[in-house]
C-alpha cells in the first residue's frame, strides 16, 4: 500500500491541502484525518503517516511533499537489542542531508517495533541510498564486561551515543541531532535533543530500523531468538558459552 511519512507538524498543512483541493472528511479510526474524492482516498495518521489509496495522481502526492522543507543536516538516533536476552546491543545514528530529504519521505520510515522484519529487510536498502548511517554494534562479550565494572545499560548508552555524536558533528557541526530518551534526563546537553516517543522523527524511526536489522542479522548469524520469554530464558540459562551470546546480566 503506498504511504509517504511527514513531519508530525506538517499534518495540518497537508489537511489544509486536500480541503483546498477539494476532498471531503471521513471517518477512519484512529487517523489524524482521512479525505476521498471518490476516486482517491488519502488517510493521515498521528505518527506522520500517510497512506495513500485508489486512483490518486502521481502530482498529489508531490504537492504533499512539497508542503515540507527541509531545514539543514538532520540526524536521528535510536538503538535495538536492549530489551532481548540474546545478543548486541546496537547503537545507531541516521544523518539526511538536505538534497535527500524528500526520498526519504517517500520511503516512509517508521519505528522498527511497528514494523515486521521481512519488511525491514526489504526496505533498509533502499534507506542506505539516502541516508548515512553510523552505529556501534556492543556484543555480549563486550557488555558484559562493562556491566561487571559497574556500568548499567543507560551508562552504556550515554557513551556510545557521545562516540557517534562527536563523530557526526565532527563533520556537520551545524547538524540538529535528536536521541530517541531512554532516561529521565539528558545527559547530552543542549546540543542534542532527548526525546521520548522521538521514533516519530522522520530521521530516529530511520535510525530504529538501520538498528534493528542490525541486531536481527546478528541473531539470525548465531540462530538465536529474540526477546526476552520464558523459552528464550530457559534457553539462555542451558547456555554454555553465555558471555559470548547472551546478557548474563538478565538471568540474575
Amino acid at each position: 500500500m503506498p504511504s509517504i511519512k511527514l513531519p508530525k507538524e506538517h499534518l495540518q498543512k497537508a489537511v489544509e491541502l486536500l480541503l483546498k483541493k477539494g476532498f471531503q472528511k471521513r471517518d477512519v479510526p484512529n487517523a489524524y484525518a482521512s479525505f476521498t474524492d471518490g476516486k482517491a482516498y488519502i488517510t493521515l495518521y498521528p505518527s506522520g503517516i500517510v497512506l495513500l489509496q485508489g486512483d490518486y495522481p502521481e502530482s498529489l502526492k508531490d504537492e504533499i511533499l512539497a508542503l515540507v522543507q527541509a531545514e539543514g543536516v538532520l540526524v536521528g538516533c535510536d538503538e535495538a537489542g536492549k530489551g532481548d536476552v540474546f545478543g548486541p546491543l546496537v547503537v545507531c545514528c541516521a544523518l539526511i542531508r538536505p538534497q535527500n530529504f524528500r526520498k526519504v519521505l517517500e520511503l516512509a520510515p517508521k519505528d522498527s517495533k511497528k514494523v515486521q522484519d521481512r519488511e525491514l529487510f526489504k526496505k533498509l536498502p533502499m534507506l542506505e541510498r539516502c541516508v548515512e548511517f553510523y552505529c556501534k554494534v556492543l556484543e555480549p562479550l563486550g557488555l558484559n564486561r562493562l556491566h561487571r565494572e559497574g556500568k548499567n545499560l543507560n551508562r552504556i548508552l550515554d557513551w556510545a551515543y557521545r562516540e557517534l555524536i562527536r563523530e557526526i558533528l565532527s563533520k556537520e557541526p551545524s547538524a540538529k541531532i535528536t536521541v530517541d530518551a531512554y532516561s529521565h534526563r539528558n545527559p547530552f546537553g543542549s546540543l542534542v535533543s532527548f526525546e521520548h516517543k522521538a521514533e516519530e522523527k522522520v530521521e530516529v524511526s530511520c535510525a530504529s530500523m538501520k538498528a534493528r536489522v542490525e541486531f536481527l542479522r546478528w541473531l539470525e548469524k548465531h540462530n538465536l531468538p529474540k526477546g526476552a520469554s520464558k523459552e528464550v530464558m530457559e534457553l539462555a540459562r542451558k547456555m554454555k558459552d553465555k558471555e559470548r551470546y547472551l546478557k548474563v546480566f538478565f538471568l540474575s
